[in-house]
């Protein structure tokens, strides 16, 4: 089980900066990621590190 919560804890360091790196202009050019896209990302990053929050809470 604490394997698997160590696991959960490396998500967000990979779903924050997608997120941000897809909805850079700069970076994407033509290819960024709409506005709707990037809302809909950035609830579900929150929802994984306030469930990875929850989780951490539960192992102390």
């Amino acid at each position: 089980m604490l394997s698997q919560v160590i696991l959960s804890l490396q998500l967000p360091f990979a779903v924050v900066p997608l997120v941000m790196f897809t909805g850079d202009r700069r970076l994407m050019g033509d290819l960024v990621s709409p506005r709707w896209m990037k809302l809909a990302a950035g609830a579900v990053a929150t929802v994984i590190i306030g469930l990875n929050g929850y989780m951490l809470l539960q192992m102390l």
